[in-house]
């Protein structure tokens, strides 16, 4: 029955988003699932739980958020609707941050739109150096869930709730550290369904031209600045720091050859 009832979600789902799910749903590992007998049968109610979660994937709402979980940097972090995905393109973001924290000694560390808490925690984690990092989000929701997942990895970082540098002081620091929303206000109808109807518009869009949370940051007394980027916004900010005497810029791409991650020092 066991692999029965999974055949049946492939022709809603993909073959291993439905194992994943029947472990999820069965408390198990997807090894167990894999390897499950042909004759393995299932409880009524764990029958129904399954069809209704492959009912949510059917509908594109994204497998992080059915499980409540997603891995980044090696590390399992909490997520819901409140906060983003983390993706694995932003761990370019924290390897790029790992290394200008390790050649130039800097550990004061404040890390703005937050979400899910996956790139403070991330830096805490595998940073060797005791690092004082501050994190801050506009959403209450979020800063919840990114307190739980410091909780869990057991790092300690002062949580704020704060619209970008409401409240904050950047000459405090000695880097900053950003993945803000990017995404042209008109462009989010065209992000596909599992982005645009279940991951939060406010981290997402950045305005008309996807640059508005690049001006307010890069405007303010910062000293060193590592921010992720769309992948066609490399030039566009380069041009903002630079009109801001930002000096030694330098963009990083991902694992696919697009630009990712830009770096720069007053």
């Amino acid at each position: 029955m066991l692999k029965a009832l999974i055949k049946q979600a492939c022709a809603h789902i993909d073959y291993l988003d439905a194992v994943v799910i029947m472990a999820f749903v069965l408390n198990r590992s997807k090894t167990s699932i894999l390897t499950a007998r042909d004759c393995e049968t299932l409880t009524k109610d764990e029958i129904e739980r399954f069809l209704s979660t492959v009912g949510q994937r059917a509908i594109h709402k994204p497998l992080a958020y059915i499980l409540g979980k997603c891995e980044f940097m090696g590390l399992e972090f909490e997520v819901n609707e409140y906060t983003l995905i983390p993706r694995p393109d932003t761990e370019i973001l924290v390897e790029t941050a790992l290394k200008v924290i390790k050649h130039t000694g800097k550990k004061k560390i404040l890390e703005i739109c937050t979400g899910s808490g996956c790139i403070a925690v991330s830096l805490s984690v595998l940073c060797p150096a005791a690092l004082d990092i501050t994190a801050t989000d506009v959403s209450a929701e979020a800063l919840e869930i990114a307190k739980k997942n410091a909780g869990r990895h057991g790092v300690s970082i002062r949580f704020i709730q704060a619209d970008l540098f409401t409240g904050i002081n950047p000459e405090e620091y000695d880097l900053i550290i950003a993945n803000p929303p990017y995404i042209p206000h008109d462009e989010i109808n065209g992000l596909p369904d599992s982005v645009k109807n279940y991951e939060p518009h406010l981290a997402l869009d950045g305005g008309a031209d996807g640059l508005d949370f690049y001006r307010a940051i890069i405007k303010k007394p910062v000293n060193t600045l590592i921010l992720e980027i769309g992948y066609n916004q490399a030039e566009d900010v380069k041009n903002i720091l630079e009109e801001h005497n930002f000096r030694d810029i330098q963009v990083i791409n991902d694992l696919a050859g697009h630009n990712r991650v830009i770096v720069g020092c007053r």
